[in-house]
């Protein structure tokens, strides 16, 4: 009798600790990747008090399962997880444990309307017009003759203007004159209606990127990786894990090394107004 017994009461404790694991997961997830629970509410518009409560598996403070899979979704896509996955986690861990309130049963497949699938008349077709019966070919090939006789014509009118000349003029006497030197051709600006970054990879770093204010890239970079952006604006790194792991080129200038091996940079902004500051800097001895 007590094997039956232990065999069957840790059913609950399993739910829970899947639910206590899963929030855990959450907020290992958010510190590897150095965000704040601040980022994060003011970037999805949760409040904070639901995304703690999310980590610590408070379901008293959650508010209804529907709500909390929203929250699970846009939590995971912000720190750069599988959404899908996580709810999914979410679900299963929710439907094992008797806490969490469970929604009322809905039919699966509602009543269809019927559709009138009665045959229609095909549309009346109008009288075609007399321009549709003439051949177009006809109208292309004599537009190309017109053409070919208007070349011929000038040619004609031209070579006898050169020989009238010819015959009418005396032939000058003509003197060598100086050669002047080939005017040196002035630099083209550099073409800067467009902000281009070329990112090189030399040790594994996070990066999460925006440009123009949109998220372009939110993933970990490996060392090696050759990555390029566009941005009509403005480039923004939310988080660089390893700013020594990455080589930035700007429109073609270097970006001196944002920090040092392992340092976490935030919030490093570049712009046209950086991008004209890179140019006026003096060249850094490579040594």
């Amino acid at each position: 009798m007590p094997s039956l017994m232990s065999d069957q009461e840790p059913q609950p404790h399993d739910a829970a600790s899947e639910l206590a694991s899963f929030g855990e997961d959450l907020r290992r997830e958010r510190e590897i990747r150095g965000i704040s629970i601040r980022e994060i509410a003011d970037a999805t518009k949760i409040s904070k008090r639901f995304l703690e409560a999310l980590e610590r598996n408070d379901h008293k403070t959650l508010p209804a399962p529907v709500f909390t899979r929203g929250f699970v979704r846009e939590y995971a896509r912000y720190v750069g997880l599988n959404s899908e996955e996580m709810v999914n986690r979410y679900n299963f861990a929710a439907a094992k444990d008797d806490r969490i309130e469970k929604p009322p049963h809905v039919a699966k497949y509602p009543e269809t309307p019927v559709r009138d699938i009665t045959p229609r008349p095909p549309a009346k077709r109008g009288i075609p017009s007399g321009f549709s019966k003439i051949n177009r070919n006809a109208i292309v090939s004599l537009l190309i003759i017109a053409a070919l006789g208007a070349v011929s014509w000038w040619a004609v009118q031209q070579r006898q203007a050169r020989e009238s000349a010819e015959t009418t003029t005396a032939i000058p006497v003509t003197t060598k004159a100086a050669t002047a030197p080939p005017p040196v051709p002035e630099p083209k600006p550099p073409d800067d209606s467009t902000l281009r970054l070329e990112v090189d990879v030399t040790a594994n770093s996070w990066v999460s990127l925006d440009a123009d204010g949109k998220s372009v890239y939110n993933a970990e970079m490996q060392a090696g990786q050759r990555q390029s952006f566009q941005a009509n604006e403005q480039f923004r790194f939310r988080t660089i894990g390893n700013a020594a792991g990455l080589n930035l080129t700007l429109n073609g200038v270097k970006v001196p090394v944002l920090g040092e091996d392992g340092e976490v940079v935030k919030n490093r902004t570049f712009d046209r107004d950086a991008l004209q500051k890179l140019r006026a800097a003096p060249a850094q001895d490579p040594s």
